[in-house]
This record gives structure tokens, sequence and C-alpha cells, in this order.
């Protein structure tokens, strides 16, 4: 094994997924086309907005979050003066690819049956539909992916190889998030499809927490949590407690809240220790759950879509466009932004993403929200290093966008939360 070269950066220098994206959005395109030509559209305007959302803000914490992962390297490898593996070898890269797809099956596993880890992955399962821009739904807050690098590092594989693999491994999963294609026959045996994906995203009671492969479905085999698609049993998507809301922070965090409300009443820190480290929901006997929704009778057939005009529809997909413009831009160009507008950008940004939700949900406070997001979008813009024509465009747009959303077709009509 080769000695540790420490000219080499540490962390994720091989991170994939930037450089896929655009891929990504034509694809969930070529989808929508063609599923509005089969007249079998998957799409909702608010559904996929929410997780577009979900996913760009999952990029844009990167930015100001330091990465815990390369932190964790440099004190493992480094400090221990672990040796590495080749990293010009094959096999070296074959063994890392399916060895971390073993590590990720139980990462997802845990993520669905301990509660603390549910708490940051019941964000990809929120969504009521299924398709493309759903694979795009990631959680802000998966602070425990480290564990898992853990036994690669000290086995001595480059932090260069596991980190592209990772990449590799998400891109793969991005195309089973489809109800377009049937069963591949003999790949179902080996590899995740997007049939045996659906099984792991519907809410049906016979398919719930089952099939946590990545790549291969062959771990779930293996470990007993396989379930194939039923022809007699209609995969209904999303959660069972559903979120019902589109705000994507408070998808983040409405697990974690409840959780930490049940911690405070909850007597004894037995009890405290085992509410985070059993399955989601568990309680002792005799307590009772924060969750709002565990005693009431829910209607799973029936999916989240507050009424709203048409033309605030289009409106909020013409300004959610714009903040995805900016937060690609943003992400290009980190690096040439100091670090307190940087942090400026980024909140700014997920509070704009927060407003697109208010409106969809059609809150009456929508439009209070909004004014303060435009007159915020003008003062920032001037700070990124945009051309002058750009900015000159992005101003013109936000005066005008504070004229529309006094027009009488811009008003919201009443919604309460279900927090």
């Amino acid at each position: 094994m080769a000695e540790v070269d420490l000219t080499k950066s540490i962390g994720p220098t091989m991170d994939l997924i930037l450089y896929a994206i655009p891929c990504f959005f034509i694809l969930i395109l070529l989808e929508f086309a063609y599923g509005m030509a089969k007249n079998n559209n998957t799409y909702r305007i608010n559904d996929t907005i929410n997780s577009l959302s979900m996913g760009s803000l999952s990029r844009l914490e990167g930015l100001v979050v330091v990465g815990l992962s390369g932190s964790v390297y440099e004190l493992v490898v480094v400090h221990f003066q672990l040796s590495q593996l080749p990293d010009n070898e094959a096999w070296v890269w074959i063994f890392c690819f399916v060895l971390y797809d073993l590590a990720y099956y139980w990462k997802h596993r845990f993520g669905h049956e301990v509660a603390l880890f549910w708490g940051s992955h019941v964000s990809h399962h929120q969504s009521e539909d299924f398709n493309l821009g759903t694979a795009l739904r990631q959680t802000s807050i998966d602070f425990h992916s480290f564990l898992f690098y853990l036994p690669f590092f000290v086995f001595g594989f480059p932090a260069e190889i596991l980190f592209t693999v990772v990449s590799l491994n998400l891109i793969y999963q991005f195309w089973v998030h489809t109800e377009h294609l049937p069963k591949l026959g003999l790949l179902e045996s080996v590899f995740v499809t997007p049939s045996n994906h659906r099984v792991h995203h519907a809410r049906n009671k016979i398919y719930v927490d089952k099939n946590y492969g990545g790549v291969f479905i062959i771990w779930d085999r293996l470990f007993g949590s396989f379930q194939d698609e039923l022809a007699d049993e209609k995969i209904i998507f999303g959660l069972r407690k559903p979120l019902n809301s589109w705000n994507p922070v408070w998808a983040n965090f409405h697990v974690y809240w409840s959780l930490l409300i049940d911690l405070i009443k909850m007597s004894g820190w037995k009890n405290k220790l085992k509410l985070c480290f059993m399955r989601p929901g568990w309680q002792p006997q005799g307590q009772d759950s924060s969750c709002k929704l565990k005693h009431q009778e829910i209607d799973l057939t029936s999916q989240f879509d507050p009424e709203i005009s048409a033309f605030t529809k289009y409106y909020t997909f013409i300004q959610f466009v714009i903040t995805i413009i900016l937060s690609l831009y943003l992400l290009l160009n980190a690096n040439a932004i100091i670090f307190a507008i940087k942090l400026g950008l980024v909140l700014f940004l997920a509070y704009s993403l927060c407003v697109h939700g208010f409106c969809m949900e059609a809150r009456t406070t929508a439009i209070q929200y909004e004014r303060i997001r435009l007159i915020l979008l003008i003062v920032l813009i001037q700070l990124i290093g945009l051309s002058l024509p750009i900015i000159s465009a992005l101003v013109l747009i936000a005066l005008a966008s504070l004229v529309v959303i006094a027009l009488p077709a811009f008003k919201t009509s009443s919604y309460q939360n279900a927090i």
C-alpha cells in the first residue's frame, strides 16, 4: 500500500454532482415532455418546485458549513499516519464501489429505522409524486454520513476515490426515480431499478421500509428487506404522516422539532435515549407523542395541493427559476466570493425558496414576504460581481414584480398550515 500523500487535497476532490446538475435538469424536462405526450404526466408544479428547492438548499448549505467528512479524513488518515491503497488500480476502485454500496445500504436502513437519523432522511420521502425531480429532493442536515466513511479511511481507500464513488452512487440513483419504466427483467434481481425503488418511496403499509439499496438490490435480498412491486397493490407515494407544507426549511427540521418536544417532556434518560435510537414513532407506555397527526384519520390516497390562481402559480414558477439560476451562479463562483457575502446570499436564497413555498401554500402573508424578498434581491445582486446589463435586468424584473404582486390576480386565499 502507498503512503499518504499530504500534497493531495483532503475532502471530496471529485464531487461529480455539481457537473451532473445540467444533465439532471435536461432529463427532468424530457421526462415531463414524455409524460405530457403519453397523457401520463407525473409532475405537479408545486411539488416539483418544492423538490428542486430541497435539492438547491442541500447544495447551498455546503458552501457555508465546513465539511465534517474532510475533517474526519484528516484526523483519521493524517493524524494516525495510515497508509493508503494505490489510486491507479482498477480493483481498488471496483472494490470501493461495491463496499460503499453495502455501507450505503446500512446508512439508508438506519436512516429509516432509527428516529434520530430518520429526522435527517425524511425530507427525501415527503414528495407525493414520483419523478426525476424527486431524486433531487435531498436533506440539508446529513450529519451522520461520516460514520459510514470511517471504515474506508481505516482500510486505506484514498479520499479522492471514496468521494468519487459516493458521487457515482448518487448519480446512479437519479434515473430510478420514475414511473414511466416498467420492470426490467433480470436486472431486477441484481440492481436497484425504477420498479423496486418505487416500492421504497411508497406509503402503502406492505411497502414501507423496504428496498434500501443504492445501486445493488442484492443487499435487500440478503438482509431480508426486499419487497417486489405488486400488480394488485398500486403504489401511493409519500409519508404515512404527510408534511402538508411547501416550506423547504421546515421540511428539513419538522421531525426534529417533534422529537425535541417529546424529549423535553419525557421522563428518564433511558427513555430519552431510546426515543432517539428506537424506530420513529416509539413512545414509552403511557407517553403521548407531540405529533398532531398521530391520532388523526389520514387519507393516504389524497395529495397536498392547496388551490391557488394560475396567475400566482406561473408567477411563482418564474421567480423560482430566477432563484435557481442565482443559486447555480453562486455554486459555480463560490470561491471568488468572500465568506460574509456568500453567507448572506445563501441565507437570502434559502429565504427565497421558503417564500416560493408560502406562495404555493396560498398563505395570506405571502405577499408581504415576497415584497421583502424582492427588495432584498435588488440590494444583494449588487454584491456578487454580475455584469451591469444582468444587474439592470434583474432590478427591472424585481421592480416589475413589486407591481405585479399588488394586482388583485395575485392575492392568495387563507391557508392554515398543518404543522
